[in-house]
């Protein structure tokens, strides 16, 4: 497994559900039924307040996942772009290091 810290950045607020939907719309679109099986995907938290996410996928898909959420331009109407911060082999990894984030000061997140 794989944790991607993310940051989405976006013209107004996402809500976590269109958020998800747009993430395995994108899987689909790209690598179909088995591509988007093999990623194993799942959002486990995100804040719609400060944009801030992490997904868990498995290890072998990082780099398609990254290009999955690259490929989402629009969430929901709103014009809307994702940027991978970091990307741990633990949960605590990926949230606990002190990060940068264009829109917010560095904070802990807590899941």
């Amino acid at each position: 497994r794989r944790y991607l810290l993310f940051e989405v950045i976006s013209d107004g607020e996402v809500a976590k559900h269109g958020l998800q939907n747009a993430i395995w719309d994108s899987i689909y679109s790209l690598y179909g039924d088995t591509g988007a099986s093999e990623s194993r995907l799942w959002l486990v938290n995100y804040d719609s307040g400060i944009g801030i996410g992490v997904l868990r996928c498995a290890h072998r898909t990082v780099e398609k996942v990254r290009a999955a959420l690259a490929c989402i331009y629009s969430v929901d109407g709103v014009r809307t772009a994702i940027r991978v911060i970091r990307v741990s082999g633990t949960l605590k990894g990926a949230v606990s290091s002190t990060f940068y984030c264009t829109r917010t000061p560095p904070r802990s997140i807590s899941i």
